[in-house]
Formats: structure tokens, sequence, C-alpha cells
């Protein structure tokens, strides 16, 4: 199996929201395996260079629009070529939403990110459902592995 590097990128021009870096990094880091062990599609591999780019509103909003013809914000932009958008912003709206911490759901936004790329599909309820229940079982798994 090829080795895949995370490469990591701060373009939120508002830094206003504190956020852990480091912290999500290694928890990434610890949940990279597990997503490789199950891919949605057989076969398929990550890209050798993973890039995630933490971006704010007006950044996502408007890939969102220009990509996916949606211009609204949204969490994570997931691209076949191996890059991951995640809207700061958005992610810690969910995470008060959710009821946790900014780090856990930009951690959540990049294992999503991951299983994108791995072959998983949220566009129909049943594939949410899968996909949903393992980023989380992912997320938990690194967590305990951080923490």
């Amino acid at each position: 199996m090829k080795q895949t590097t995370l490469l990591w990128a701060n373009r939120q021009h508002s830094r206003s929201l504190k956020i852990d870096l480091p912290f999500i990094r290694r928890i990434v880091e610890a949940a990279l395996p597990l997503c490789l062990t199950q891919p949605r599609k057989k076969g398929m591999q990550l890209p050798p260079e993973v890039e995630i780019t933490l971006v704010g509103v007006a950044a996502i909003t408007k890939v969102h629009g220009e990509f996916l013809d949606d211009p609204t914000p949204t969490d994570v932009i997931t691209f076949e070529h191996g890059e991951i958008l995640i809207g700061v912003p958005i992610a810690a709206s969910n995470a008060s939403k959710f009821g946790h911490s900014t780090n856990h759901e930009i951690a959540l936004c990049a294992i999503h990110g991951l299983l994108h790329l791995l072959g998983y599909d949220d566009l129909t309820e049943k594939e949410r459902v899968i996909m949903h229940a393992r980023q989380e079982e992912i997320l938990e798994a690194a967590l305990r592995e951080v923490c």
C-alpha cells in the first residue's frame, strides 16, 4: 500500500476562531490508516498527497458555487485529485449545534473528505448513513489513540 502524505494549510483570512491545528493534525494522521482499511469501492486508494486547506466562509462559499453550483457555505468540499477544503466557521457552527469542540468537527470534516476520496458518498440517505457511521467510528478510534 502506498504511503499518503497529508499536507495542511490554514488559509483563513480571519483567524478569530481558535483552533488547535497540531492536535487536529494528530487526530487525522491517526485516522488515516483506519480510513484505508475499508475503501467503499474495491481497490480505491488515496493519492500520494492529500491537501487539507482550512478556509473562511467567503472562500468555501465561492468554491461551492463555482464547482458544485450551490452558492451557499458548507463545511467540507472534496476534489477527486486529493484536495479537501474545510470551511472553519461552518464547522465551528456545526460543532456548537452537535455539542462538541471545533477541533473535533474539523477533524471529522477531514475524515469525511478522506472517505470521499476512498469512494464513500453521501448523496442518498442510505449512503449518507453508511458514510457518517464510518467517519464517526474512525474519529472515535483516532481520538482514543491520540488522547
